[in-house]
């Protein structure tokens, strides 16, 4: 499938989506959880720029490798996190974005090394990446990000 297809089809299942919910989830002082606002700011702005994207050099993605990943999502909710219909379509299509078409990181990142998963000379490192990437489809293996090397730790 092509990647311009797909990022409108993405479109298409992301319509409805009550965005404003995520928006406001951000800066709610009823969430205390940093992560939690971190994430929610992080979608939120995914949700746009995918509104905002446009494919100049369009490109081909295995139809294969989308199905994996949305089984793999299936499989992380009902293994992990139950959640309704909605949030599971919107980090399906948010996932797929994110890998296949922006190439970005499924999380969100800063410039600071001492950051969970950061940018750092134009690459994406993740420190969780080389443990949880063994996990049962795990979703690591889709994302883009790189593992920390030891002394990248400190």
């Amino acid at each position: 499938m092509k990647a311009s297809k797909l990022l409108k089809i993405i479109r298409k299942n992301l319509e409805g989506y009550p965005i404003d919910y995520l928006r406001n989830k951000a800066t709610d002082d009823r969430y205390k959880d940093p992560l939690t606002k971190k994430l929610a700011k992080y979608n939120s702005s995914v949700y746009d720029e995918i509104y905002e994207t446009e494919i100049k050099d369009d490109f081909e993605i295995k139809d294969g490798v989308i199905k994996n990943i949305q089984s793999d999502i299936g499989f992380y909710f009902d293994r992990y996190a139950s959640g309704d219909a909605q949030t599971r379509e919107f980090t399906k299509n948010i996932a797929l974005y994110l890998t296949l078409i922006a190439k970005m990181p499924l999380h969100p990142y800063t410039e600071d090394k001492n950051d969970d998963v950061y940018c750092f000379n134009g690459e994406f490192y993740c420190k969780g990446r080389a443990r949880y990437i063994h996990d049962e489809r795990s979703l690591c293996r889709y994302c883009v990000c790189r593992n920390v090397s030891f002394s990248g730790m400190f």
